[in-house]
């Protein structure tokens, strides 16, 4: 069978600490069944339509261009990715995501094959909450010269998110077979699109978390975040809080925080700036470490000298990290919303608080600090969970079976 992907990512041996990181292993997989052939189509930083296999994987990169009103890129671009296609011959098309265009060109049928749409974030449901809780002053104080030079101010963020909304219902609207991760993605999608056939499914971890050690509890006053940007909506600002309530009763303790955010100059996003300020406001310099991009070894090797990782975010659909943390024990705090309810049970895999209430996160934690029992008990529930959930050879075996549902569904149809 020949799938051809549609995503946002460059598939590559290199783990640079980024978002998508579920694609390697997945496509790795898939062909190592030897039951089929994958190509991906990505975005990237070249002029021109270019060839950039991944292993057995046919890869091309396409210009990154502006978009029109349409939701489009130019149209060479577009006929780029419709010469891809001929020359690839898939039988089925498989879009992850549809916070790009690429699920407009088989919803309107530039594209006219089996099409599986799934699910990643939801720019339109993000809108909502983009501003992750700050008041009209603290978003104010998120304003930087980069800011100011690209347009890129909360609210205008904030605007173009809930724009592109539009768009993503047009695909929902209009695919047939919809891939989905998470209770809450499967409710937003039955919202707009009823008649489509919804499948289930999990994502594949990076091969460095099926081989790590098991995490037992420790003694250390460390507490694990992760983000692969800043944004509001993630909810840092919330976990600098909770820190700083923390610190009262344990001076020594340190939030740990992975991801690409701080920058240098005209580079560094405002609302960095001013959680930077806020970090000495609230006088706990000292407790903050900021690790920046981390491989996976890198994540293993931090997140397993923590206490606990916290998720602080207003609105997740579904969360890898989350599963990481739980694959190797180590016990999640973190947010009640979207879909991450739907990896872990309140009390029993993980410790849930409000979106946005710091007193509450920073309660939650500081149970598990104080008790190694309950994080003990927490931490080997949620491995248990993800034991199965996650499973590579099941998860395979359940990916190929959609893709063979998908076009024998199609068939009949026509």
């Amino acid at each position: 069978m020949r799938v051809l992907w549609l995503s946002n990512k460059i598939l590559q041996e290199k783990d640079i600490g980024t978002t998508g990181s579920w694609l390697e292993p997945m496509a790795q997989a898939l062909v190592r069944s030897g039951e089929i052939e994958l190509g991906n189509i990505t975005a990237g930083k070249v002029n021109s339509l270019t060839r950039h296999d991944y292993g057995a994987i046919k890869q091309w990169l396409v210009p990154v261009r502006r978009l029109g009103r349409h939701g489009l890129p130019s149209h060479d671009v577009v006929a780029d990715i419709v010469k891809v296609v001929v020359e690839f011959r898939p039988d089925l098309v498989h879009i992850w995501g549809t916070e790009a265009y690429w699920g407009l060109l088989t919803a309107r049928g530039i594209i006219r094959l089996p099409a599986l749409l799934e699910i990643q974030g939801l720019k339109g449901a993000i809108a909502r909450v983009f501003e992750g809780g700050l008041n009209v002053r603290e978003q104010m104080a998120c304003i930087g010269l980069k800011e100011i030079v690209r347009g890129t101010t909360t609210f205008q963020v904030k605007k173009q998110f809930g724009r592109w909304g539009a768009f993503e219902r047009e695909m929902i609207q209009s695919h047939r077979f919809i891939f989905t991760q998470s209770e809450w993605v499967r409710a937003h999608v039955a919202a707009l699109n009823r008649s489509s056939t919804i499948f289930h499914t999990a994502r594949i971890l990076r091969k460095q978390f099926y081989i790590a050690s098991v995490w037992k509890p420790i003694y250390s006053k460390r507490i694990f975040f992760s983000a692969a940007y800043a944004a509001p909506f993630k909810g840092l600002h919330t976990a600098l809080n909770a820190l700083a309530i923390l610190k009262q009763r344990f001076t020594n303790i340190q939030l740990r925080i992975a991801g690409a955010i701080q920058k240098v100059g005209i580079r560094q996003d405002g609302y960095v700036q001013w959680l930077n300020r806020l970090v000495r406001k609230l006088d706990i310099d000292k407790n903050v470490k900021w690790l920046g991009a981390l491989s996976a070894d890198g994540v293993v090797s931090e997140i397993s000298s923590c206490a606990a990782m916290v998720i602080p975010s207003f609105i997740e659909s579904y969360s890898m990290t989350m599963q990481e943390a739980m694959y190797l024990g180590v016990p999640v705090v973190a947010s009640y919303v979207g879909g991450l309810p739907s990896l872990a049970k309140d009390e029993e895999s993980a410790l849930f608080f409000p979106a946005g209430d710091a007193e509450m996160c920073a309660y939650q934690l500081e149970r598990l600090l104080i008790d190694p029992g309950l994080a003990e008990r927490i931490g080997k529930r949620a491995r248990e969970e993800v034991l199965f959930r996650n499973e590579p050879e099941r998860i395979v075996r359940n990916q190929i079976e959609i893709y063979r549902q998908v076009l024998a569904l199609s068939s009949e149809r026509h």
